[in-house]
């Protein structure tokens, strides 16, 4: 007896530390064109180099915790001066093309437009059930892969 009351009581601490570190459950968007319109906002935020306030727009549809959201910003944030040293000043961003994979994944692709060169970003949603939640979100200057 004394066995199974110390098993139910670190079940119990472990079932409170795992819905401590769970993140919120996130909100979604019932359409393709909420969706495109969630990215074309952080987008927005991006070029002007607001990344805290872009992955904050879209933290409440991202089922990831928090803190790695806040993270993802803080590596962006850290890693600009270098994209702006090699490419100059932000100019303007322009959508590419959406794809889909199945019923259940959609991209959205976008461009920033810098003087020298371009950073690609690419934003994944997923369909679980019948609304899209973000999955990914990513840049990189891979612009030979738009021709793809």
């Amino acid at each position: 007896m004394k066995i199974s009351a110390l098993a139910i009581g670190v079940l119990a601490i472990s079932l409170q530390v795992v819905a401590q570190s769970a993140p919120p459950a996130a909100q979604s968007v019932a359409t393709p064109a909420e969706a495109r319109k969630l990215a074309d906002k952080a987008m927005s935020l991006f070029k002007e180099e607001k990344f805290a306030e872009g992955y904050e727009l879209l933290k409440p549809y991202w089922p990831l915790p928090p803190v790695e959201i806040d993270s993802l910003a803080n590596q962006t944030n850290t890693q600009w001066p270098i994209v702006r040293q090699r490419f100059g000043t932000s100019l303007a961003y322009e959508f590419i093309k959406e794809r889909r994979a199945g019923a259940s994944f959609m991209q959205y692709m976008y461009i920033q437009k810098f003087q020298r060169h371009a950073v690609r970003w690419i934003f994944v949603f997923y369909k679980p059930e019948d609304r899209w939640l973000i999955n990914t979100v990513s840049f990189d200057d891979g612009v030979s892969q738009l021709f793809e």
